[in-house]
């Protein structure tokens, strides 16, 4: 979002941040999902903890930085026209 202006989209990550490529993501009670619970930042460093249910059967957990997730959703943004403000489509 812009920093001025919220309403207004700045980047659109064209797929998902996390997705299912270990077995205990792709079988289980629901297979191929996973699915962010929680998330524990720790400021000083950037560095980020997310716990996720893995195929609605396991809890996983995994590791990042703030700096790669924006990385990353820049890098592969796609925004239309219709995301550029609340209320216009």
């Amino acid at each position: 979002m812009d920093t001025d202006q919220p309403s207004i989209v700045r980047y659109r990550c064209e797929n998902f941040l996390l997705t299912p490529e270990e077995w205990y993501e792709e079988r289980g009670f629901v297979g191929n999902v996973t699915f962010p619970c929680a998330t524990i930042h720790d400021a000083a460093s950037g560095k980020i903890a997310i716990y996720y249910g893995a195929a609605d059967t396991y809890v996983g957990l995994a590791f990042t930085t703030v700096d790669e997730i924006v990385s990353y959703i820049k890098d592969h943004s796609v925004t239309r026209e219709s995301d550029t403000e609340i209320g216009k489509r």
